[in-house]
């Protein structure tokens, strides 16, 4: 059952080098995060799941991004806390919990000043360096909005992210553009492809410059299944 709605495992995660922010040559304000809240629904095979989203600030400088499904006796809670200096994302503590069971279950602690990360796992603690721009698998999409909100998309871009003791590499590029129809509504979107060194797994994900480049739909085809999860437009609701 967590194969099937494990979030994390599906929401992308990597992005493309970076090129001078378009916000910084025309002297434009860096671009701002925004509260919102949004469900989606998401499909593996024949079971079916709805999946929750609030982005919300938590200090002056610090932001929480929390993801939530439910399904059946299943449930999942994946919240990443980061700070956010008007331009980048730096991360600072990550949970993921999965019920039954805690084989998944993962804290991560930055420490950024002695530049190492402490994971509490279900068999105990590791550590590992911290690189620079380094995230987990929410902080990381936060920056890629804000990449793509200043045009640092012209080139494939690699990040790195941290999981479980590891570190692994993403690279994303743009695939082009696409109006989707959902819910009977038109929606323009960017289409951009994920990849993971070493791995043969694709993972498609269209975003909404009009939303600020919001994820709308993510597809990958996982074990000869297909996995989508897609926004339900009408749940969605921006704060100010």
């Amino acid at each position: 059952m967590a194969k099937h709605f494990r979030l994390q495992a599906f929401l992308l995660t990597a992005l493309l080098l970076s090129t001078a922010p378009a916000q910084a040559l025309l002297n434009e304000p860096a671009p701002l995060l925004k509260p919102y809240s949004a469900t989606y629904h998401l499909v593996k095979g024949g079971m079916a799941a709805e999946v929750e989203r609030h982005l919300e600030r938590s200090g002056d400088s610090h932001w929480q991004l929390h993801d939530s499904a439910r399904v059946l006796f299943f449930s999942l809670q994946e919240t990443a806390i980061v700070s956010f200096d008007g331009q980048n994302i730096k991360p600072i503590k990550y949970r993921y919990r999965q019920s039954p069971g805690k084989s998944k279950d993962q804290t991560i602690r930055y420490n950024w000043k002695e530049k190492e990360a402490t994971f509490d796992l279900d068999d105990g603690q590791r550590r590992t360096e911290l690189k620079p721009e380094t995230f987990d698998k929410l902080s990381y999409q936060l920056q890629l909005r804000l990449d793509l909100l200043a045009g640092r998309l012209h080139q494939p871009r690699t990040y790195n992210l941290v999981d479980r003791g590891r570190h692994k590499q993403y690279r994303v590029e743009k695939v082009g553009e696409e109006i989707l129809t959902i819910d009977q509504r038109q929606m323009q979107t960017v289409k951009l492809r994920q990849t993971r060194e070493g791995k043969d797994r694709e993972t498609f994900i269209w975003v909404a410059p009009d939303l600020d480049y919001l994820i709308i739909k993510m597809e990958r085809d996982d074990d000869d299944e297909r996995i989508e999860m897609q926004l339900k437009p009408d749940t969605l609701k921006i704060g100010s």
